[in-house]
């Protein structure tokens, strides 16, 4: 079984407000006698199912290209949180990460429409996000707009993630996924020092 957890990208898609919205305009047509169909595509590296770099939140840090790539392809645990708002330590102390080194969470946030940006919804306190970086996640996968609250300007969150070296996965569609166990593959486009790569991220539950 293969879930496709990534958002899609299309005109009117949210984004993050103030951000660059997507514009997809075909440059040349089959309808209009052009040899073949090429679409031109601008949007924000945050637009959709992304991950983030660690030069999004830090000064002078490596861009999405420099990404181990072993942190985004492998075994990963999906838990459940029926929650807006803070996600407190512990709510994240609860969580079985016995082993758990990629880590995404399903909220409410997955039943938002692609074409809708919902503010309120779960973000991660500074004390949960030092947690799972002790217990040794590598990767943390979330389907909420950000790991930080809406209207934070110093993203706390995102620099205690950084602190111990955790991929962030942001803006997942986990609407139909059972909690429970899974082999990840999350590919960002190689964008040299860029802040973001937008994702094609999948699950695949090994039938037992």
């Amino acid at each position: 079984m293969i879930y496709d957890i990534t958002r899609p990208l299309f005109r009117g898609a949210a984004v993050f407000p103030g951000d660059t919205p997507i514009s997809l305009i075909e440059t040349l047509s089959l309808a209009r006698g052009d040899s073949c169909n090429v679409s031109a595509l601008t949007m924000s590296l945050h637009a959709g199912t992304h991950i983030d770099a660690p030069r999004h939140y830090a000064l002078g840090a490596p861009g999405i290209d420099a990404t181990p790539l072993d942190a985004l392809v492998g075994p990963a645990r999906v838990v459940h949180a029926s929650l807006t708002g803070p996600i407190p330590l512990s709510l994240a102390q609860a969580w079985p990460l016995e082993g758990v080194t990629r880590l995404l969470i399903r909220t409410p946030a997955s039943d938002t429409p692609h074409d809708v940006f919902d503010p309120d919804f779960a973000w991660f306190t500074r004390d949960a996000a030092d947690y799972l970086g002790r217990r040794g996640v590598r990767l943390l996968g979330t389907d909420a707009p950000s790991v930080d609250e809406a209207t934070s300007a110093d993203l706390p969150a995102h620099k205690m993630f950084l602190r111990h070296s955790i991929t962030l996965v942001e803006n997942l569609c986990l609407r139909d996924v059972p909690e429970g166990d899974y082999q990840l593959i999350a590919l960002p486009l190689r964008i040299v020092d860029g802040d973001a790569g937008p994702a094609r991220v999948i699950l695949i539950q090994e039938h037992k």
